[in-house]
């Protein structure tokens, strides 16, 4: 059976990690108002998103490296802002958004770069 299921690969953490993937790029792209709802800063929203599926990735993918981590929901993140800024999508770009995402991943990533940075001389 290990030689059918990679030890890299949580896979019920991968189903969850990916939905919120899916869902994240619905709720990017559909239209609406970006004011309602429980959390009204689009900047905090951006935040919060990009934290959670950090933490949804890092435990789908528990030996994957931060920073590949980081590259990759980064790259979503900009692909999001590119397909918000296209005229068919009726969505504005934004990017700072782009930041906020990134201080998302960052804020969750880095006490973990932080700890295997410190540990590493032990």
């Amino acid at each position: 059976m290990s030689l059918l299921l990679p030890r890299k690969i949580r896979w019920p953490g991968l189903l969850v990690f990916v939905a919120a993937v899916v869902f994240t790029l619905y709720a990017a792209l559909a239209p609406g108002d970006d004011n309602t709802g429980l959390i009204p800063w689009d900047k905090a929203r951006h935040f919060i998103v990009f934290y959670g599926l950090t933490f949804l990735a890092t435990m789908a993918l528990p030996r994957s490296r931060p920073w590949k981590i980081a590259a990759v929901l980064l790259g979503f993140g900009i692909g999001i802002e590119v397909l918000q800024g296209l005229p068919i999508v009726g969505r504005d770009a934004d990017v700072f958004d782009i930041v906020a995402d990134a201080l998302g991943i960052g804020f969750f990533l880095g006490p973990i770069i932080a700890t295997q940075w410190l540990n590493a001389d032990d």
